[in-house]
């Protein structure tokens, strides 16, 4: 472990995009050295659809990759760090999780610790181009290209060494690191880690849940968001199936999110003791104020402005709040507290490769987690749309709608913060978010 590193020596990548010393946070990075290991099936056995993977440790790598550290102050620390699998997108990293997910973290005292696993995110020195609808944009940059100067020592030869380095990472920034070296969390009193990773990064997490979680028990949770099968592997040449379910026999604490985008077609796992699948209808992959988001650390690193839909034309289901509150149940449950409740799936029909959502009354998702937003709507919430990062669409209620559904705004407001209360009761909601949740929904007239 090196570091910090001192940000005389170039710039840092992937830095907050939500402003720390409001909540008394610093953020440093630090580099992490060592050798990996692939795995492979143990011999005799293969990759199996339940999830129940059997592997032995494959040849040893040497590395050098980075951590990203956002620290709070002792008298807030919570006593658990999350430790975020950075999303990788066309070669660059993103704290995707992060971003979802900034205030409930600053606010109930995480630490975060964002862990850079992907190869073509790290050094990778490709030049491409993509296309996005209309657009054509540049792939990356990884973060040798983003500063060579800063980041010229790491080495990543390949993304398979990632499950076996989040182990190392986790153990660094866990209860029983080794505290005579640098210390990321400067002497903060860890009591639990929890592993979170979004799309591409769940499904590194699903093969590291399957295969090395019950060799190294590291982690004492997993928070999955939008969990597909996503194209990885769990080590070049292995036949990995395309639909595994998540171990549920030697499993830790875990709640997968998805989205409709992700739970439509998904693969109909069955709850189990430890195991959540939190669906949310209305909600699309990102949403507007997520994109928002996006763009505002486009402007900042890049100088240029994303062609994202308006806010308001994405789709606005509050995704952020239904992922703060499965973190927080996480947390809780794996410190011994209650386990995270249980919710109703989506209502699906047809094969699950080519399956809709079933609707209801108003024309929004059937079944799934219930909000105030489509308990008590005011537009149909749709995952599908037109808008760049699957951000979907809403489509508002006319005002005659409106009218037909509540008479006048305030049985409106009335009706909505009764769904709030109940909501929070249910833990979809944390409090502070119900809040802001009941201030917005006061400013709503026709």
């Amino acid at each position: 472990m090196d570091g910090p590193i001192g940000a005389d020596a170039g710039r840092l990548h992937s830095a907050s995009i939500v402003d720390l010393d409001t909540y008394g946070y610093t953020e440093h990075e630090y580099f992490v050295s060592g050798d990996a290991c692939t795995f492979i099936p143990a011999p005799g056995t293969t990759l199996g659809p339940d999830g129940r993977w059997d592997v032995v440790a494959g040849d040893d790598t040497p590395f050098t990759t980075r951590i990203l550290v956002r620290r709070p102050p002792a008298a807030r620390f919570n006593g658990t760090v999350v430790v975020e699998f950075m999303q990788e997108y066309f070669n660059s990293e993103r704290d995707t999780n992060y971003r979802w997910n900034a205030e409930t973290l600053l606010r109930e005292g995480f630490a975060w610790v964002g862990a850079s696993l992907h190869h073509e995110g790290i050094d990778t020195n490709a030049e491409e181009e993509i296309t996005l609808g209309t657009m054509t944009v540049p792939v990356g940059p990884s973060l040798l290209q983003w500063d060579a100067a800063r980041y010229g020592r790491l080495s990543f030869p390949h993304s398979d060494l990632c499950y076996d380095v989040l182990s190392q990472i986790g153990a660094a920034v866990g209860p029983t690191r080794d505290p005579s070296g640098a210390d990321p969390l400067a002497g903060l009193p860890v009591q639990r880690v929890l592993a979170v990773g979004n799309t591409i990064a769940a499904a590194r997490l699903l093969h590291y849940v399957n295969a090395v979680h019950p060799l190294h028990r590291v982690f004492d949770g997993f928070f999955l968001q939008d969990l597909t099968e996503a194209g990885v592997t769990l080590s070049e040449g292995v036949h990995t199936p395309t639909e595994a379910w998540l171990r549920i026999d030697v499993a830790s604490p875990t709640i997968v999110l998805n989205t409709m985008t992700a739970a439509v077609q998904a693969v109909a796992q069955p709850e189990g003791e430890l195991l959540r699948f939190w669906e949310p209808a209305g909600s699309s992959h990102t949403t507007g104020p997520y994109m928002v988001r996006v763009a505002e650390a486009t402007r900042r690193d890049f100088g240029v402005e994303s062609d994202i839909c308006p806010p308001e034309y994405a789709n606005t289901f509050p995704v952020q709040y239904i992922s703060g509150a499965a973190l927080v149940a996480l947390d809780r449950w794996t410190a011994g507290g209650p386990a995270a409740p249980s919710f109703p799936r989506l209502s699906r029909s047809g094969e699950p490769s080519t399956a809709r959502e079933d609707v209801d009354e108003h024309g929004n998702a059937a079944g799934g987690l219930r909000t105030p937003w489509v308990d008590v709507p005011i537009a149909r919430y749709d995952w599908r749309g037109d808008c760049l990062g699957g951000a979907g669409r809403t489509y508002p209620f006319t005002a005659q709608q409106l009218t037909d559904i509540y008479g006048a705004p305030s049985n409106y407001r009335r009706s909505f913060a009764a769904a709030v209360s109940e909501a929070q009761s249910r833990g979809v909601l944390l409090a502070e978010d119900g809040r802001e949740a009941v201030t917005a929904a006061g400013k709503i007239t026709w």
